[in-house]
Parts: structure tokens; C-alpha cells; sequence
């Protein structure tokens, strides 16, 4: 008997063993993505920060002198620009970060959410009254 109660005590203990180890292996894959972003994250800093004095060399030079490629330049960073602010996420000043989630928003994403919600909010406000009405 005390030998059945010993191989089940051994047998628990090799089952919290295996959770244990497939926990850290989580943990450890985790971690990975997490520098992976981080990494990431660095990248895209310094490419804006290229792409920013840039940015400033082309107005300054377009100031001096109107051309189509400088133009088409201009517009071409600030779509990388903005690629890389939504990238960047969390770390830019443009985002709002809804913690214990990944649901992140641009500004023009709240933008857009905002009228969203004014449209159908006032659609439903509208609608309620009109019920409101017809019953009584």
C-alpha cells in the first residue's frame, strides 16, 4: 500500500514537473518575441530618425527649388514615416495603448472611432425616441 501511495506521489511530481518545464518553455519563446520586437522596435527608430532628417533636407531644398522628384520624395517619407509610427506602437506619441490587450489605435483611428460612435450612438438615441414615441 505504501508503495502504491509512493508511485502516485511520484507520479504527481513528474506531472508538476512537465507543467513546470512547458511553462518555462513558454516563458523562454515569450522572451523571444519580445526581444524580436524590441529589436524591431529599435530598427524602426533609427530608420525614422533617418527619415526624418531627410524629411528636412527635402523641405529645405524645396524651399530653394520647386521640383516634381523632390515632391514625390517628400510624400513618399512621410508615408514611411507614418508606416513607421504605426509600427512603432506603444513607444509613439501618436498611439493610445489599451493595456491587457493588444488593441491598438493611430489618432486618426480614434478619429474615425469617435464618428463611429457619434453616428450610430445618435442613430440609436434617434431610433429610441421614435420607439419611445409609437408606444406611448
Amino acid at each position: 500500500m505504501e508503495s502504491h501511495n509512493h508511485s502516485s506521489q511520484s507520479s504527481i511530481e513528474e506531472n508538476l514537473e512537465q507543467e513546470l518545464e512547458k511553462e518555462i518553455l513558454s516563458v523562454e519563446q515569450s522572451l523571444d518575441g519580445l526581444k524580436q520586437r524590441y529589436l524591431k522596435m529599435l530598427a524602426d527608430k533609427q530608420r525614422t530618425i533617418e527619415l526624418v532628417r531627410r524629411l528636412d533636407e527635402v523641405k529645405h531644398t524645396l524651399q530653394l527649388h520647386t521640383c516634381q522628384s523632390l515632391k514625390a520624395e517628400l510624400k513618399e517619407i512621410k508615408q514611411q514615416l507614418e508606416s513607421l509610427d504605426n509600427a512603432l506602437g506603444l513607444f509613439s506619441e501618436s498611439y493610445l495603448v489599451l493595456f491587457g490587450g493588444s488593441v491598438i489605435f493611430t489618432k486618426s483611428g480614434l478619429k474615425d472611432l469617435f464618428w463611429q460612435v457619434v453616428r450610430f450612438g445618435g442613430l440609436g438615441v434617434i431610433i429610441g425616441w421614435l420607439l419611445k414615441s409609437v408606444v406611448n
